[in-house]
């Protein structure tokens, strides 16, 4: 019965998403392995020569650098350079599969480029950084590194986003907003998924029910097993849900520069699908929400790092 209750208010609000059931464990120790963050890439050598520059990103990245951070404690994080630009955000009415709440659609700009991880967290870098394993002994979970982390909260990432800014010594990481998940999970693209339209493409990018759950995996898979988007990014679709920064809200009826979501609210964004969902719940426009201090075993994040 505690399951069920505490599952209640996620399932109000994704009403045909699937499974949820899960239980709460204890939030993160606030204890962190001793370490700083340093950082390499293959892309950013030359002279400080623009305002702004730090020491390792002398000139302007492109499309396609990546930057690998080493966490404390160990591990190392890849982030793709995603590019500022401008998309149509949510579905069309026409798509097949849509959602009325992933509507009215709309142009939005983003006037900035941003490093966005190339996988969903994983366990090895979670348990890295915040030296906890809050999905040890949980129903639906498979205990390894290149798992995604799971049991984790919104209010979880925050911890988790603090330690990482004071390591490097100022605020240049956090959540994306949903505008700029959307925006990097299509990719340059306008169709159902970042690949195109055809659902029989599905299974060589995303893990979701059909390879999954009712092919007897029953949890999480390895991040980057399956193949990338345009802008090598893996497992934006499907395999677990991920949190936005934004608070849930409706979408307006005009372009936006920027956007960040209402200015309140009582439930966080999450974006992308997960092993559980059916097809047409791991489209880029498909966007559910749960409260903040919600975890279950379909549940983690990707992290942004600002340039």
């Amino acid at each position: 019965m505690k399951r069920v209750l505490i599952v209640a208010p996620l399932l109000i609000w994704i009403g045909s998403m699937g499974c949820g059931d899960g239980s709460p464990v204890s939030a993160p120790s606030e204890k962190m392995p001793a370490g700083k963050l340093t950082v390499s890439s293959r892309a950013v050598a030359g002279e400080c020569n623009r305002p702004g520059c730090r020491p390792g990103f002398a000139q302007i990245p492109q499309r396609g650098d990546e930057l690998a951070v080493d966490l404390p404690g160990g591990a190392q994080m890849k982030f793709a350079w995603v590019e500022s630009g401008t998309f149509q955000m949510g579905s069309p009415e026409s798509e097949p599969g849509r959602y009325e709440r992933e509507g009215p659609q709309h142009e939005v700009a983003l006037s900035r480029g941003f490093y966005l991880g190339k996988t969903e967290i994983t366990q090895e870098q979670w348990a890295s950084v915040m030296g906890t394993t809050p999905w040890s002994g949980q129903d639906y979970v498979q205990s390894n590194p290149n798992h995604p982390a799971v049991y984790i909260s919104w209010d979880d990432m925050q911890l988790f986003i603090d330690k990482l800014n004071a390591a490097a010594g100022e605020a240049i990481y956090r959540l994306p907003s949903e505008s700029e998940w959307e925006y990097a999970c299509r990719a340059g693209t306008e169709t159902r998924w970042s690949f195109g339209d055809a659902e029989s493409q599905l299974d060589a990018y995303a893990w979701y029910r059909d390879n999954t759950w009712d092919a007897g995996l029953q949890y999480a898979q390895p991040v980057a097993a399956k193949l990338p988007n345009p802008w090598g990014l893996y497992d934006m679709h499907g395999n677990i849900l991920e949190w936005c920064q934004d608070w849930y809200g409706d979408y307006p009826n005009f372009a936006q520069i920027d956007p960040t979501g209402p200015a309140t609210g009582t439930y966080r964004v999450l974006r992308g699908g997960y092993f559980y969902y059916f097809a047409r719940s791991t489209r880029p426009a498909y966007r559910v929400s749960s409260l903040p201090d919600f975890r279950d075993y379909y549940i983690g994040a990707r992290l942004l790092r600002v340039e």
